[in-house]
């Protein structure tokens, strides 16, 4: 029955278009102050349901398209990205849709390239071309995909300066002639097989670097090696901050942690693991912290951002 278990979870497995969601990096689950529904407003299927402070992803109405992945804030729905990382590689920094016709590697649907992604292919070849069957009519991901890789190319540059040019149709290259045609029809068993892949092929933290980052935060963290200027996310903390456990609790990729230090609580602040979502802004009950943007030398250390006795200690 083991082997026949594994056949049956691995079949299970790749015939769900579902990405992967977990909980504890969702913003809704967090009960952050104004919630979150970006994965919601992004669905072109009507496939996400938010309900009983998480959310519901329909397996029948989801396509696959990868676009709630991308908007998420705090990564928590995602898909494998190794097996599209290698594709970006094998390519050298060109990718096309399922729906584009021609040579090259593929991808279901461009809607499932992340920042990170991006960025990190652009720190190896410089530039991203990506060919688009006619998202107008694709049942997949539909209209919106065109806006939505603008959207994740500007935030890619936050982590190393690409350049990403989208052509609607074949990708730059020589004519498409019978191998290559043979190959576009083993193309679906291909992205099947990648699916089932193991997660993402990184190599592991140096020593001192958090271990637990989210594959999307560890691309945008090899990126930002090979750039010479970044504009990472962080928070800053302002004087009548109460030490309260607020910001921490909310906080998806657990990047602010607050410390006891004799009769002082210190808050503390992981720069790679900040996305820039927001919740401690929003959350934080005397509003005293603030978004800014991290240079190079800042990325890869914990900062002090408050130290203090709180007005609640003696209590």
């Amino acid at each position: 029955m083991g082997l026949l278990d594994n056949l049956l979870n691995a079949f299970l497995k790749a015939t769900d278009p579902r990405p992967r969601y977990t909980e504890a990096r969702c913003l809704l689950y967090k009960n952050s102050v104004g919630g979150c529904d970006r994965c919601y407003q992004a669905c072109p299927k009507g496939a996400v349901r938010l309900e009983g402070w998480r959310v519901e992803l329909d397996e029948v109405l989801c396509t696959g398209c990868g676009l709630c992945t991308g908007v998420c804030p705090g990564i928590a729905l995602e898909y494998p990205l190794g097996a599209i990382q290698e594709a970006l590689i094998r390519g050298k920094g060109q990718l096309r849709c399922s729906k584009a016709e021609g040579k090259g590697e593929e991808v279901l649907c461009l809607g499932r390239l992340t920042p990170g992604l991006l960025a990190e292919a652009g720190s190896r070849f410089g530039k991203v071309v990506l060919a688009r069957g006619d998202c107008a009519s694709c049942r997949i991901g539909g209209p919106s995909v065109p806006q939505h890789l603008e959207r994740m190319a500007e935030e890619a540059r936050r982590y190393h300066p690409v350049e990403v040019e989208v052509v609607e149709g074949s990708l730059p290259g020589e004519p498409v002639g019978r191998r290559e045609l043979f190959q576009a029809l083993l193309g679906s068993a291909k992205r099947t097989a990648a699916d089932l892949a193991p997660e993402l092929p990184l190599p592991l933290p140096e020593e001192g670097e958090e271990r637990g980052l989210p594959p999307e935060l560890r691309l945008r963290l090899l990126a930002s090696r090979r750039a010479s200027e970044v504009r990472w996310p962080r928070i800053r903390v302002e004087e009548g901050c109460t030490l309260c456990p607020v910001c921490t609790n909310v906080c998806p990729t657990g990047a602010v942690n607050r410390v006891r230090e004799g009769e002082e609580y210190v808050l503390y602040l992981q720069v790679e693991a900040c996305t820039g979502c927001g919740a401690c802004v929003e959350s934080c009950p005397p509003q005293v912290i603030r978004l800014e943007e991290a240079p190079k030398e800042e990325v890869g250390q914990e900062l002090e951002l408050f130290r203090g006795k709180p007005p609640w200690y003696d209590l």
